[in-house]
């Protein structure tokens, strides 16, 4: 029995760490077809430029994550227990901290056809 469970933890582990395809390659898939179906896909584009014969579709993704303000109400034992009824900053307080990720997908078609994509951004994986 332990023979068995030491040969199939380590399986069972590795199965979590099984990852789908890359945001590229899903991408990429799109290459050779119309623009008809990426915007059927995909949806209205966030940006679209024309230049020199080249449409550029712009789709952006973009999630932030911001921290509460470092501070508590009423002083530091709350607001029954001090003469201060606003922001307490403890110890100075600390400015908010904002994190951002974003990716923003671009295609690129030529007589209605899609012939590249590129990704730029934190969190185009």
């Amino acid at each position: 029995m332990r023979r068995v469970i030491s040969l199939v933890l380590p399986l069972i582990a590795l199965a979590g760490c099984a990852r789908g395809p890359s945001l590229q390659s899903r991408m990429a898939s799109y290459i050779g077809a119309p623009e008809a179906v990426l915007v059927q896909s995909l949806g209205v584009p966030d940006k679209q430029i024309t230049v020199n014969g080249v449409t550029y579709l712009a789709y952006i993704r973009r999630h932030e994550q911001v921290d509460p303000d470092n501070y508590a109400w009423g002083g530091p034992y709350g607001p029954w227990a001090g003469p201060y009824w606003g922001p307490y900053y403890g110890g100075g307080g600390f400015p908010r901290n904002v994190q951002v990720w974003s990716c923003e997908t671009t295609f690129m078609v030529k007589d209605g056809k899609v012939f590249n994509v590129a990704l730029r951004g934190n969190d185009c994986s």
